[in-house]
């Protein structure tokens, strides 16, 4: 017969040593995780709302600081380009035109090379662009180089351009009133130097006909920035196209209409004609010349007698010839420190119904603000901002400060 076998034990149903755990057990451990379940999840889609609402509203606000910044930015420049473009107008076209013109690039020795004239007492010449510099008539770099066409100025920090004092030194400080007359040809050149009346003339006649045209440049110029500046379309058109806001779409006309009249921003501090602008006239000229006689001596001393009026000839301007332009020290130095944009913006509905209107309102306004700094400064900046008259450097340069 075989040997016996061994009976397995089990174990009797419900014990604690084997098999499946008793009903009670079970419902206990779902229970355990139903309960932080219930509180896990409704915090969890509160935290979800809560990121959701959170980046609807930081999106909204990047766009509108990315709208108002663009706007800024755009609309600066109409103030960086008519600063840059009469410093233009004040300095280096008059330099270059009458140097281009009257200098004396073959020298000035015998008198007889192109724009040289002899003096009186055969003790040498002068150069026609010097003799119209020492009169006081045309600005010149201050270290033009003598008998050669004008220097590139476009390394040079500062462009030193300005008349020659005296005669002429106050025109070098911002002048605030019309001169009466201007020496074209003094009484000595027209003693000391061998030039003739028609010579005199000609220049006269080239030298009306350059300032009229410098200050027909600079009227119109200062007419594209007015219209420019009127109503401010280019920040209003920018902060539409950027911010697509309801109030833009239903009233273009009025778009950005905070950030237009902030205070300390565009609309306070454009530039205006006769009060931060100014544009500077002589009203009549007066020249000497040797006049051609028969006899000995064989020319006497012409004179412009009356001087030739130029506020009330044919095509005159009625303030005179235009001999520069200039902006008032308080708004050079406005637009240099800055000039304030505050716009306001509608926050989105949200989740939790906060009011984002009353709690974050800005600027004396009934709703958040986003703000932009914006400026135009020239390498002067440091000492008025003044780089139109004296030293018209055109460097000016459109800056955007957070």
């Amino acid at each position: 017969m075989g040997a016996p076998q061994e009976k397995k034990k089990t174990n009797p149903p419900g014990s604690r040593t084997g098999g499946c755990p008793p009903l009670s057990a079970r419902r206990l451990r779902r229970g355990q995780i139903l309960i932080p379940s219930i509180l896990i999840v409704p915090s969890l889609m509160l935290f979800i709302y809560l990121i959701f609402e959170t980046t609807k509203i930081s999106r909204e606000k990047i766009r509108q600081q990315f709208a108002v910044d663009s706007a800024a930015f755009i609309q600066m420049g109409d103030y960086t380009n008519i600063l840059n473009r009469t410093a233009y107008v004040n300095g280096a076209f008059p330099y270059r035109i009458f140097k281009e013109a009257y200098e004396c690039v073959n020298g000035c020795t015998s008198g007889t090379e192109e724009n040289c004239m002899q003096l009186s007492d055969d003790s040498g010449a002068i150069c026609a662009y010097k003799m119209l510099y020492e009169s006081g008539a045309v600005p010149k770099y201050k270290d033009d180089p003598e008998f050669q066409q004008a220097p590139s100025l476009d390394d040079k920090p500062q462009w030193k351009i300005a008349f020659k004092d005296p005669p002429r030194g106050a025109m070098n400080t911002n002048p605030a009133a019309p001169e009466e007359d201007l020496k074209l040809i003094t009484s000595e050149q027209g003693i000391k130097v061998m030039i003739y009346w028609d010579l005199a003339v000609s220049i006269y006649k080239f030298y009306a006909q350059v300032y009229t045209l410098l200050g027909t440049v600079e009227e119109s110029q200062m007419t594209v920035f007015e219209r420019l500046t009127e109503n401010f379309n280019f920040f209003r058109k920018s902060y539409y196209l950027n911010a697509n806001t309801k109030e833009c779409v239903d009233n273009p006309n009025l778009c950005a209409q905070d950030g237009v009249n902030s205070q300390g921003g565009f609309f306070m501090n454009r530039f205006r004609r006769d009060q931060s602008m100014f544009m500077h006239y002589v009203k009549s000229i007066t020249f000497h010349a040797k006049v051609p006689q028969p006899g000995i001596p064989p020319y006497f001393l012409g004179k412009t007698n009356p001087p030739q009026d130029l506020t009330s000839c044919s095509g005159c301007n009625p303030k005179g010839l235009f001999q520069l332009a200039t902006f008032s020290p308080a708004a050079l130095a406005g637009v240099g420190r800055g000039y304030d944009v505050y716009q306001g913006w509608d926050v989105p509905s949200n989740y939790f119904n906060v009011d984002f209107k009353n709690k974050a309102a800005c600027q004396n306004m009934d709703r958040p603000c986003v703000h932009a700094l914006v400026a135009s400064q020239c390498p002067q900046v440091g000492a008025g901002n003044n780089c139109v008259w004296p030293d018209p450097t055109p460097k000016y340069q459109t800056r955007l400060y957070p």
